[in-house]
């Protein structure tokens, strides 16, 4: 976990008519960004960056001091509460003096039906309400950018419905709760955005996107409006399905509440009445900032730290291109544009259904090995041992297997393979003490017939590496004798293949056999200068990881 606490700007909100004088508001920000939602789910790529990117306009735009924002990544349960105790004593010693003070929680993560997913933890949408009710803040503002978060609207009655709407004023108490999607649905997050849908065209629309009446100021309902239609319209048509965001609104008074003042930027850009079409506007970063539909007629402005940025027209039939610089203090007007190329972006489930269980793409597993060697060839390149124990001919070891995808893997094993201690009598010789061999290989596996769902996996694999010998005591063979202790290294492999049988998520049953090739020791290890021969083995095997979600 990380805290980092961001600079922020001081804001006052402004009223909604000439007459109304300007009110005084403090606003207090809580920012949380978690990527991890448990180890049965996949890592979310884009929450932390989310966060970032929410904070970073609340900061430019949204008016709340450095020591009343604080930003909490991948967080476990307690230190959310301790973060939000924090504000609540803050907003309780801001509420002696003159004006409203707001409060702005903003969560993106992994959530379910029942509450918000911390890692291994869950945090309830009850206990997030009531700890916002706990708040005394004037009006509060929660955020919710996750799978399922619908559901927190649930809790006290609210419902999806008609567009919410108040008088522009500084008369407001209550709070507000806007949730990426509904009750039942995933959200989802874009490659091409680097981020989720629902915080993209928040941002945007706070950023300016939103400003439908072009007065410099974006209200709570336009950021929500604005994000709800994009969010929608972008969705839509994808295979995670319609992401419909929705809220529960308990606001009273005269008043709406402003979330960003454009003017309070530091450097704008202006799309033109005459140019037309979907814009979007990157950084030099190559980070899409804005992303917003603009018809003719109509001019947009934009609030943007200064730098360099190129902004993108997309049309039914060409797209067209601006380079813009903003200087600090800055204001450009776009009219001119150059035809690009658009392609169509990927997107995945932001941490929505779970993978199948028998599902193995991104995940690992440990193997403990055992069985034997050499079964078919015993009569001819037997050893018999004289005094003593032996495990001539048993295999034992552990393999480690990354899954690149359902039908490739890697796996790096260790296995012994036998040894020996007293006098053996073998086809290179005669040896007397002890000795023991192991095998070391980096191997491919290959899986014909992968699938999600397939609980039986049958593959073919490949390794090769060192095979090391070891023994100590005297030995005759090998075209002398040997005293002392010997080292021996050959180069060895294995072809062959086996079926996974995987009983749960985490846990699985496999058979193995093959050939075990191996070049010959120059000196005998345990009257044997190799060690090759077909095995058959017995592997119990233990899952661990996410895994990867697949693609939509």
């Amino acid at each position: 976990m990380q805290i980092v606490r961001s600079a922020f700007l001081t804001l006052a909100a402004s009223a909604a008519t000439a007459e109304a004088p300007a009110a005084t508001i403090e606003r207090f920000a809580l920012v949380v960004g978690a990527n991890h939602g448990g180890s049965d789910r996949p890592a979310l790529r884009y929450a932390a960056a989310d966060a970032d990117r929410f904070a970073r306009v609340l900061a430019e735009l949204g008016g709340v001091r450095p020591e009343d924002a604080i930003l909490l990544k991948q967080p476990k349960v307690g230190e959310l509460e301790d973060a939000l105790e924090t504000l609540r004593v803050r907003v309780g010693a801001a509420r002696d003096g003159a004006g409203r003070t707001e409060l702005l929680v903003y969560y993106s993560g992994h959530a379910d039906e029942k509450g918000l997913l911390l890692g291994e933890d869950r945090y309830s949408y009850r206990s997030l309400r009531d700890r916002l009710d706990q708040v005394p803040a004037d009006v509060r503002i929660a955020v919710l950018d996750a799978c399922a978060s619908g559901a927190i609207t649930r809790l006290k009655g609210g419902q999806p419905q008609p567009a919410f709407m108040v008088d522009e004023s500084t008369d407001m108490r209550g709070h507000a709760i806007l949730t990426s999607s509904a009750a039942t649905e995933a959200a989802q997050e874009s490659d091409r955005i680097q981020g989720s849908y629902f915080t993209h065209y928040l941002v945007s629309g706070l950023r300016g996107a939103a400003d439908l009446s072009g007065e410099g100021k974006v209200t709570l309902n336009e950021a929500y409006q604005f994000a709800f239609g994009e969010t929608l319209g972008r969705t839509v048509d994808s295979k995670g399905g319609a992401q419909h965001p929705s809220y529960d609104i308990n606001l009273s008074g005269t008043g709406d509440v402003v979330m960003t003042d454009l003017r309070q930027t530091s450097a704008a850009l202006v799309i033109g009445a005459n140019v037309d079409g979907r814009f979007f506007v990157r950084n030099e970063r190559r980070e899409l900032v804005v992303e917003l539909y603009k018809p003719l007629g109509r001019s947009v402005e934009l609030g943007l730290e200064p730098g360099a940025y190129e902004v993108h027209v997309e049309r039914a039939a060409a797209a067209l291109v601006a380079k813009p610089q903003l200087a600090d203090g800055g204001r450009v007007v776009l009219d001119a544009a150059q035809f690009t190329a658009t392609t169509q972006e990927p997107t995945h489930l932001r941490g929505g259904p779970k993978p199948p269980p028998f599902a193995v793409a991104g995940r690992n597993r440990l193997d403990i090995r055992f069985g034997m060697f050499d079964v078919n060839g015993e009569s001819a390149s037997g050893v018999v041992v004289v005094g003593d124990s032996a495990s001539v001919n048993v295999l034992a070891g552990l393999r480690y297997t990354r899954f690149l995808s359902e039908e490739l893997a890697m796996t790096v094993e260790a296995d012994g393979l036998g040894a020996t201690s007293g006098t053996s009598v073998g086809p290179a010789g005669v040896s007397a003490g002890d000795s023991g061999v192991s095998a070391i290989a980096l191997g491919v596996r290959w899986n014909p017939t992968p699938g999600w769902t397939r609980a039986v996996k049958p593959y073919v694999d490949l390794s090769i590496g060192p095979v090391i010998g070891a023994s100590s005591g005297t030995s005759v063979g090998g075209g002398g004798t040997y005293a002392g202790e010997v080292v021996e290294v050959a180069v060895g492999g294995l072809a062959g293949g086996g079926v996974d049988f995987h009983v749960s998520r985490g846990f699985s049953l496999g058979v193995s056999a093959g050939y075990r090739w191996m070049s010959d020791f120059s000196r005998p290890i345990g009257a044997r200068d190799n060690y090759g021969g077909f095995e058959l083995a017995l592997n119990i095997g233990w899952l661990f990881g996410a895994g990867s979600a697949p693609r939509e």
